[in-house]
């Protein structure tokens, strides 16, 4: 695409220092940060729900169900995992939480001086690298939330089928 000109990355500088002036680049990249955080996480869970959801279908319109998956509000997403994270990853779920909210704080109006994650202020840099940290280990507890669906995977149809024609029980 041609940029007619205007340097890079100038529009947004210009459109922060002229709607956000108080906004330092410290609080700035804070923001990011917090933005890939839960773009990470809600990225790895469109992913599980889709290999999930298609698994046993490869005929599903697939363009559809991701359209479907990406388009459906985060909690209504999380609550298919939700279960599995308070029985195994407590401490992971409520980083999901935490992160969420922390995201809908800053994306919402309220001031980033008073955003916090696990009650320490976004302005120390400890707490943003912990911030990213979080949201890294909560993707890789979706992973293992995958591995235990593949696990059961022979348990679905047309397997199912198979075991209860010689008598096995699945329960």
């Amino acid at each position: 695409m041609e940029n007619w000109g205007v340097p890079t990355g100038s529009v947004a500088k210009k459109l922060r220092t002229i709607l956000y002036p108080g906004l330092t680049d410290h609080q700035v990249e804070t923001i990011i940060v917090c933005l890939m955080a839960h773009l990470l996480i809600e990225q790895n869970l469109n992913g599980l729900l889709y290999r999930w959801l298609n698994q046993n279908d490869p005929l599903l319109a697939e363009d559809a169900l991701w359209d479907k998956i990406v388009d459906a509000g985060f909690s209504k997403k999380f609550r298919p995992v939700s279960k599995f994270m308070t029985e195994y990853f407590p401490k992971d779920k409520e980083a999901i939480w935490k992160i969420n909210e922390l995201r809908n704080h800053i994306f919402h109006g309220r001031p980033i001086e008073r955003a916090e994650f696990e009650g320490q202020p976004l302005s120390k840099e400890s707490t943003v690298e912990r911030i990213f940290l979080a949201a890294q280990n909560v993707s890789l507890r979706f992973g293992r939330f995958e591995e235990v669906l593949d696990s059961y995977q022979p348990f679905d149809e047309p397997w199912k089928n198979n075991f209860i024609k010689f008598g096995k029980s699945l329960s």
